[in-house]
């Protein structure tokens, strides 16, 4: 059997949900025979540029790597449909993955059209079978359940899988994976881009070390902005839960919980958050959790670090107080 796992760069350095992916996938077929292969699209003229791609960590964990340089500078989602189609064709793998970034999202059904096969996007968890093969688990009827779904007598069973909900491997394999590489240009040009331009990432919760969630408790604008200066004081960022995007106070990027971010932060305080499974599914990672409610029967409080019964403004203006911002 062969598991191909796309590796998705970014500024030419690999992002961690290819290799919380590789975990995974080892994780789950431990004991079973299996090749795990590696899959990188690239422009030819970025690479050689001079900036080096190192993928000593992740070989270690492969059986193969496989390299498709494009000749073109920028690449679309038609080179990775054409090289994840190619790989496909040529291996047969039993199983495909990819994260769910906006890159994978967009490129990964293309993919499983071609084949005519089935995909589960922003999995949060999965799973493997004898009988079924792959089992692709992600929240379903707003978050209440989690879903088990199969792909029966198709192949590649595909997912894309959410960056930050799994673990990446404990340590380093014993793997030496051979690398092998294609020299490619698209076949078949749609899109052409002239120039591309980088726009400056405003949210990156999944870096913060410190985050200041808001929850359902917060009703108005000014109270979230209050939020928002707490978590600058203490150097960290703030977020909310689902229920703060659905009202219109916040946007979708400042989302935590199952359909949001997922957090691995030292520390998360948070204001007014009753404790739903939803928004813990986000912050399961978290070293330590301070919840602030001043409801003392709140769910919240049996499954955090420390929990202090009070109105979460008291608490706020406390911190600031303490810092001398008010």
């Amino acid at each position: 059997m062969n598991i191909g796992i796309f590796l998705e760069l970014e500024n030419n350095k690999l992002l961690s949900v290819a290799l919380e992916i590789i975990g995974k996938t080892i994780e789950i077929m431990r004991g079973k025979s299996y090749k795990l292969h590696g899959i990188v699209v690239i422009s030819r003229e970025i690479k050689g540029d001079g900036i080096s791609l190192n993928f000593e960590g992740v070989r270690s964990y492969l059986d193969e790597l496989f390299i498709y340089e494009y000749e073109e500078r920028f690449l679309t989602t038609e080179h990775y449909t054409e090289a994840l189609c190619e790989y496909t064709e040529n291996k047969k793998p039993s199983i495909l993955l990819l994260g769910a970034t906006p890159l994978g999202r967009s490129f990964g059904p293309r993919v499983a059209a071609y084949f005519r096969t089935g995909i589960t996007a922003d999995c949060t968890e999965i799973k493997y079978d004898d009988k079924y093969g792959l089992i692709q688990i992600r929240p379903a009827f707003g978050e209440e359940v989690f879903a088990e779904i199969i792909i029966k007598n198709a192949f590649p069973q595909m997912a894309t899988i959410r960056q930050g909900v799994l673990d990446t491997p404990v340590k380093a394999g014993g793997k030496n994976s051979s690398i092998i590489s294609y020299q490619r240009k698209l076949s078949k040009v749609n899109l052409n881009i002239i120039e591309r331009y980088e726009s400056k990432v405003e949210v990156e919760l999944i870096n913060a070390k410190i985050v200041v969630i808001a929850g359902n408790a917060i009703k108005k604008k000014e109270e979230l902005l209050l939020v928002n200066k707490v978590a600058k004081v203490l150097g960290g960022d703030f977020a909310v839960t689902r229920p703060l995007v659905q009202g219109g106070l916040a946007p979708y990027n400042r989302q935590v919980g199952v359909s949001g971010h997922s957090l691995s932060a030292s520390i998360v305080l948070l204001f007014g958050v009753s404790g739903s499974n939803q928004t813990f599914a986000g912050i399961k990672k978290v070293k330590y959790i301070i919840a602030v409610n001043n409801n003392p029967n709140a769910s919240i409080f049996t499954k955090v670090d420390i929990g202090i019964i009070d109105d979460w403004k008291n608490i706020a203006l406390c911190i600031l107080n303490k810092k001398g911002e008010i």
